[in-house]
């Protein structure tokens, strides 16, 4: 397989933990890097669940989020995570963790590339190669982090080991770098990586890093530093830079697409704890609980798993991490269409005549889901359950006809994730979801993109994007029997290629960067979350008898496939989203432009490197 997918055994994990004390055993020094095996487990480290954080058990225990919690994507009940109300400072542990560990990580990889000329003689020249091309491949993508999420990035001198004390001290004078003159370094650092690394591994060997790999993330890395390039206008827009850019990010990706990865052909199977091994994948990390030496950032539980679940899951909390009524309203019909476009769509009933990839992320209503029957409608006290065989109290709706508050906090807006969730994450509430990083969708996205940006529309992005949608219907990409992409109008393919990847990646932690880099979240992230009315039956059964259920109104959508709630409706009762009558405003969003487009440097680093300044408005 030509992806990163690889099991941290306890040993491996202690072996190179010991490495970032200032141990009397001397782990750190040279007596530890003295030939492949040792290497190795530093390598394997590098790939532990806690250096790529998505999940909210990956931040910390005082602020447990989903990275998609963060955007227009997900809604929590009527609350909003402290960055979604401009609430953030140097204390975010969101900021702290993503700073700390990626610069953990790169202090990692300097480390494993000063000493690996001393160990050269003790292994293979290919072994050699491939220990050099992981680190920087891992370190690269640190940087690359780094810059997505803070901006000018502080560089870290190769040669320095913030293990060792000269090289500590000399850290706190360190200064911040333009991002743009780090940029170029980054891409070539993947570029490097990739003539180091294998396609594909023996089946006796750990599959790590991969030329794929390397390739895909600087087509993601370059994709991102040129959209910021063309659609910023806080002074970092470059016409020149952002068509550079988007080549680079062309180029990496069409190399991928040479490599041999194929789409999973069950778009909707792809997810599930079951499946493993995928030909889509690129750049996954496995979890197992089995194998994690009791470190529960290796597999899924407690609040990771149970926030995600439905009230008749059996999760003691839950429905704390709900798709969004923007998310619903932005997949397209079956037409291909959008909504307010739509002679099919059916506000009333709105899984029907949809994009597959809707009902492959969203429960629909009336569908079984983690052994029950999910509705979350006003008139149905009831539903059938299949783990026990009979009727049970429908405490997956809010509805005035049960009483108490067994079903109080059932989903605010009515919609729960299928995606990602099957009856394996039922009692005890653990995970083992593969963590997909890259998979090559992304990249034929990517490379459509790209290529849309610079005006270099031909028949190979209208392939890479229909192989992306045709896979939802389980069709043909080259046949007709699908709502197949025809458009080679830049203006209109932009609009598709947006709503492609938020109906393709919905819930994969990718919609924050993509409103980022669009420049988009100052409009996205300053609507308002709604939801249907709470648990009284005057408000309930008038809109219901009004015949509301499940929408009343169909929204406009605009160009960035974004549902527009507060401004005229494309049809239906006018006021149905803004009236208060109906759809309730369960919370306002607030990003404040520029400055929330990055996040703030942890306030542990700036009070002990006074050189470094702070984000504007931190």
């Amino acid at each position: 397989m030509k992806r990163i997918s690889i099991v941290l055994l306890a040993c491996f994990c202690l072996a190179c933990t010991r490495m970032d004390l200032a141990p009397a055993d001397k782990a750190a020094s040279g007596n530890w890097f003295q030939n492949a095996e040792q290497f190795d487990m530093c390598l394997n480290a590098l790939l532990h669940q806690m250096y790529w954080p998505m999940e909210r058990n990956e931040w910390g225990d005082s602020e447990q989020i989903e990275l998609d919690l963060l955007t227009d994507d997900g809604t929590n009940r009527s609350s909003l995570s402290r960055f979604l109300t401009d609430g953030v400072d140097g204390s975010f542990p969101l900021s702290s963790q993503m700073w700390n560990i990626s610069y953990k990580g790169i202090n990692r990889c300097n480390k494993i590339l000063k000493m690996l000329p001393s160990a050269k003689e003790n292994m293979t020249a290919e072994k050699y190669n491939l220990i050099e091309g992981c680190a920087r491949f891992y370190r690269a993508c640190f940087y690359g982090r780094i810059i997505a999420h803070f901006g000018d990035p502080v560089v870290v001198p190769a040669d320095w080991d913030f293990d060792e004390g000269n090289d500590r001290e000399k850290a706190y004078d360190l200064t911040r770098t333009d991002r743009w003159e780090v940029t170029d370094w980054v891409i070539k650092e993947f570029e490097a990586a990739a003539t180091l690394l294998p396609e594909v591994y023996a089946s006796t060997e750990v599959t790590r890093a991969t030329k794929g790999a390397a390739w895909g993330m600087e087509a993601r890395f370059a994709l991102y530093c040129a959209s910021i390039r063309k659609w910023d206008s806080f002074g970092m827009a470059d016409a020149d830079e952002a068509k550079r850019l988007y080549q680079v990010a062309a180029d990496a990706a069409a190399k991928v697409m040479t490599l041999g990865y194929s789409l999973h052909p069950d778009f909707g199977e792809l997810f599930k704890m079951s499946t493993h091994n995928s030909p889509e994948g690129i750049f996954v990390l496995p979890r197992s609980k089995s194998l994690s030496a009791e470190n529960k950032y290796e597999y899924l539980y407690k609040g990771a798993t149970t926030a995600k679940l439905p009230r008749l899951s059996g999760a003691a909390t839950c429905c704390t991490c709900c798709p969004s009524w923007d998310l619903l309203c932005a997949f397209y019909d079956d037409q291909g269409k959008p909504i307010d476009e739509s002679t099919v769509y059916n506000p009333r009933n709105p899984f029907e005549h949809r994009d597959p990839r809707c009902t492959y992320t969203i429960v629909e209503h009336g569908t079984e889901h983690v052994g029950v029957i999910y509705d979350p409608h006003f008139d149905k006290a009831t539903v059938w359950s299949y783990r026990e065989g009979k009727e049970v109290e429908n405490d997956d709706s809010r509805t005035y006809l049960i009483s108490g508050t067994g079903n109080q906090y059932a989903s605010y807006n009515g919609l729960v994730l299928r995606k990602h969730v099957d009856s394996d994450w039922l009692s005890p509430f653990e995970a083992e979801n593969d963590k997909i990083i890259l998979r090559y969708a992304d990249v034929l996205e990517i490379y459509a993109e790209a290529k849309i940006e610079m005006d270099d529309i031909d028949q190979s992005v209208l392939d890479a994007m229909n192989q992306v949608r045709a896979r939802a219907y389980k069709k043909d990409y080259t046949g007709d029997d699908y709502p197949k992409i025809t458009s080679t109008d830049q203006a209109e393919l932009r609009k598709v290629l947006r709503a492609e990847r938020r109906m393709e990646f919905a819930w994969e932690n990718r919609r924050l960067y993509d409103i980022w880099r669009w420049r988009i979240a100052e409009k996205v992230l300053n609507f308002a979350n709604y939801g249907l009315p709470a648990k009284n039956q005057t408000n309930q059964r008038r809109y219901i008898d009004n015949n509301m259920w499940f929408h009343g109104a169909v929204p406009q959508i605009d160009d960035d496939d974004c549902p527009l709630f507060a401004e005229a409706v494309a049809s239906g009762e006018s006021t149905f989203f803004t009236g208060g009558t109906y759809a309730v405003k369960l919370s306002q969003r607030k990003f404040v432009a520029p400055k929330s487009y990055l996040w703030p440097i942890p306030t542990t680093t700036t009070n002990v490197m006074k050189k470094i300044r702070n984000n504007e408005g931190y």
